[in-house]
Formats: structure tokens, C-alpha cells, sequence
């Protein structure tokens, strides 16, 4: 079994890693192997609960059938976007696999085609806002710099200030590209957010972060295209 990671990308995010389980959860596609001196030994995943207390996982697999050894580094690759993690620390009970959530899962990157990625000379930005209701409708906007765009998502770049903003509002609308006002707000969900921003697109004095937005939704397409020219 080989994985190219080329098009993968990787999350530390509590939250993102906790989606990814509980979207495998159920999978038949689900499973662990170790690498050994005569090759690899895989093991398939009966399926897998996840005890939000403890953050840990206990995985189920045929202990007749294969074998786990202990000494030996254990992988997970999950159905769900191809994900794949090393597993910490693990122990056996009888048919399962215990271990504590993995502190970074790299999962297949979902804009494979279509994607364009933005001069780092030249800013172009998105407007956000965590609800379509209130008052005072302009003072929860706020303006984000896209450093790539799709159809079906974005990549933005958010100072450390405003991580809490985003974990707080995983779910924002779109109102601007540019300038240039959309007809009706366009729904986003906030993916991932991590520090594996291209260089180019970092400011001095200032920590950045690397935010990943999947659209629900359709654009304009007079809008998007002038966006991304």
C-alpha cells in the first residue's frame, strides 16, 4: 500500500480531527497497518467509537484473523477524504485497539481541479460575516485575503488574532468578492485552520494562519470570474 501525499494536507485542529473521525466512524474502507522487514501488515477496521471525554478512540478488528504487534509503529487510513495519521501510544483489549486522538491527520485535498493560486504581490480579498441577522450588520464584517480560490472553496489568510472568531464561527456567508457585492450571500464552512502558509503570503511582524473555506453554494459567474482575473 503506497500514498502519494502530494495532494494531501495536514490539520491539527481539535475540531477538524474530530470531524474526520466521527465522519469514518461507520466505514468498512477503514484501516491500520504496520511496517515491517517482510512488508506491511494491514489489518481492515470493523468500525470505531470515539469517547469525547477521554478523546480517545477504540478501534474493533478481527483479533483471530490478524495480528497487532505492540512493538511496532501503528498508521491509520480512514475512508473519509483518504485520511491517514500515525497512531499515539496504543494498547490491545481483546478485539480492539485503544489510542488517544492523533495530535495531526493529513486528509486528500478536496479542490483538485480548478484551483488558482494568487500573485503574492497582489491582494485580493473576501467579506465575511458570521450571520445573515442583527442590527449593526456592518460591525460584524470583516475582510480576509484569498491567496487561492475555486469554485468550491477558499484559501484565506487570518492573523492569530482572529483564530478564536473562526472556532467560534465555523459556519460564515460571503457578501463581497472584492469590491464587487454578491446578489445573495454564499454559505461557507470553515475546514481547517493551520499554520502551513506559503511563505510568500506571511507579513512581517505578524503570526499568520492558513484558513481552508468550503463553499455551499454557486457564484456569480461575471463575479468570480472578474475575482479571479
Amino acid at each position: 500500500m503506497s500514498l502519494n501525499l502530494e495532494n494531501f494536507r495536514a490539520s491539527s485542529e481539535y475540531r477538524e480531527i474530530l470531524r474526520i473521525l466521527q465522519k469514518s466512524t461507520n466505514s468498512v474502507q477503514n484501516i491500520v497497518w504496520q511496517s515491517h522487514a517482510l512488508g506491511k501488515n494491514i489489518v481492515p477496521i470493523n468500525h470505531f467509537e470515539i469517547d469525547f471525554v477521554s478523546r480517545g478512540v477504540v478501534a474493533f478488528y478481527d483479533h483471530n484473523r490478524f495480528k497487532i504487534d505492540t512493538s511496532l509503529q501503528l498508521y491509520a487510513k480512514l475512508d473519509y477524504r483518504t485520511s491517514v495519521f500515525k497512531v499515539p501510544e496504543f494498547r490491545l483489549v481483546k478485539h480492539a485497539i485503544h489510542f488517544s486522538f492523533p495530535s495531526e491527520i493529513r486528509s486528500e485535498e478536496l479542490r483538485k481541479a480548478g484551483r488558482i493560486t494568487f500573485d503574492p504581490n497582489i491582494e485580493r480579498s473576501i467579506t465575511i460575516r458570521p450571520s445573515l441577522t442583527g442590527v449593526q450588520k456592518d460591525a460584524q464584517e470583516l475582510t480576509m485575503r484569498v491567496i487561492d480560490a475555486s469554485p468550491y472553496g477558499l484559501g484565506l489568510v487570518v492573523s492569530e488574532s482572529n483564530r478564536s472568531f473562526l472556532k467560534q464561527n465555523r459556519i460564515l456567508w460571503i457578501t463581497h468578492l472584492e469590491q464587487m457585492k454578491l446578489s445573495m450571500p454564499i454559505m461557507a464552512e470553515v475546514l481547517y485552520i493551520n499554520n502551513e502558509l506559503d511563505p510568500k503570503f506571511m507579513r512581517r511582524k505578524q503570526k499568520d494562519l492558513k484558513v481552508g473555506l468550503k463553499i455551499s453554494g454557486i457564484f456569480q459567474d461575471d463575479v468570480y470570474q472578474n475575482f479571479i482575473r
